[in-house]
C-alpha cells in the first residue's frame, strides 16, 4: 500500500472514514482508511460532488438560518479608495469595538444592512444585520474573539502557509476538530463543489495535525465539463505557539459532468 503520508509512528485519533456517511438523504460509501488515498475511487467523488452530501456525520457545522456569514476585515470597515492594500480578518475581546467594525462595514457597504439580532460565542462577536427594503437579505457580521483565533499574521491578497494563531491553549485533539472545522465550514459551506471526503487528526509531541481530504470543482460553461480537484489539505496546529500552518495540494483531476 503507497502511504500518502508516513503514520508509522502516529497516533490516529479521529477518523470519519470507517463506514459509509449519510447525510441529506444521499450515502456516500467513503474509504475504510485515509492513508491510501487510491482507497477514494472515481465512482465515491463523482456521487459526493453531484448529490447533496457535503461533509461526514461526525463534522462540525452551523445553521445561519437563510443567512451567509461575513468576517469583517481590514477591507470591509473602508470605503473605496481608503481600504488598504491587504485583507486581514480583524479579532478583539471587546463587544464595543466587535460592534463599531460590524457598523462600519455596514456604512461602507453598497447598501446599509440594520443589526436585527446579535449573540456572541467562544469564538466571535456576531451581529445579524438585514437589508430592510430586502428582509431575506441577511448577513452575519462576525467578528473573532482574540482569546480564541488571531489571524492578524495573514494576508488573504498575500497569503502565505501560517493562516492563524490558536489562543485557547493548551492544544488538544478535540478543539483542534473544532477549530479546523469551523474554519472549513464558514469559508466552504456555500460553495456547491466543496465536499469533504474523509479526514483524520494525528496528535504528535509537538503538534496536531489535521489532515482533510476534499474536492474543489470548476463549472464548466455551457457545452463543457466540470473540472474536479481532489485536494490533500494539511492543518498543523502547534501545540507550544497554536501557531496553524496550512498546505494544499491537488492529488488527483477528474472529468466531471457536462453541462
Amino acid at each position: 500500500m503507497r502511504n500518502i503520508v508516513p503514520f508509522i509512528v502516529l497516533i490516529l485519533i479521529f477518523s470519519s472514514c470507517n463506514s459509509p456517511t449519510e447525510k441529506g438523504g444521499d450515502i456516500v460509501y467513503l474509504p475504510p482508511d485515509i492513508q491510501d488515498s487510491t482507497q477514494i475511487t472515481d465512482d465515491n467523488i463523482m456521487r459526493a460532488v453531484y448529490s447533496s452530501y457535503k461533509y461526514p456525520a461526525t463534522f462540525q457545522q452551523e445553521d445561519y438560518q437563510g443567512a451567509s456569514p461575513y468576517y469583517e476585515n481590514t477591507i470591509s470597515i473602508y470605503r473605496g479608495k481608503d481600504r488598504p492594500s491587504y485583507w486581514i480578518e480583524l479579532s478583539t475581546n471587546d463587544r464595543n469595538q466587535a460592534y463599531a467594525w460590524s457598523e462600519s462595514s455596514s456604512v461602507n457597504s453598497a447598501y446599509y444592512r440594520k443589526i436585527v439580532a446579535e449573540h456572541e460565542t467562544e469564538k466571535f462577536f456576531e451581529f445579524r444585520r438585514a437589508w430592510q427594503e430586502h428582509p431575506t437579505d441577511v448577513i452575519l457580521s462576525r467578528i473573532h474573539k482574540s482569546s480564541y483565533l488571531d489571524r492578524s499574521m495573514y494576508d488573504r491578497m498575500n497569503p502565505k502557509d501560517t493562516i492563524a494563531v490558536f489562543k485557547s491553549l493548551p492544544v488538544d485533539t478535540q478543539k483542534i476538530k473544532d477549530l479546523i472545522e469551523y474554519l472549513w465550514f464558514a469559508g466552504n459551506y456555500d460553495f456547491a463543489g466543496a465536499k469533504v471526503l474523509c479526514y483524520n487528526i494525528v496528535d504528535r509531541s509537538n503538534s496536531v495535525e489535521y489532515l482533510l481530504f476534499g474536492t474543489e470543482v470548476s463549472r464548466g460553461d455551457w457545452g463543457l465539463n466540470d473540472q474536479i480537484a481532489v485536494v490533500r489539505s494539511s492543518y498543523v496546529v502547534s501545540k507550544q505557539s497554536g501557531s496553524v500552518v496550512f498546505k494544499k495540494q491537488t492529488i488527483r483531476s477528474l472529468t466531471g459532468k457536462q453541462n
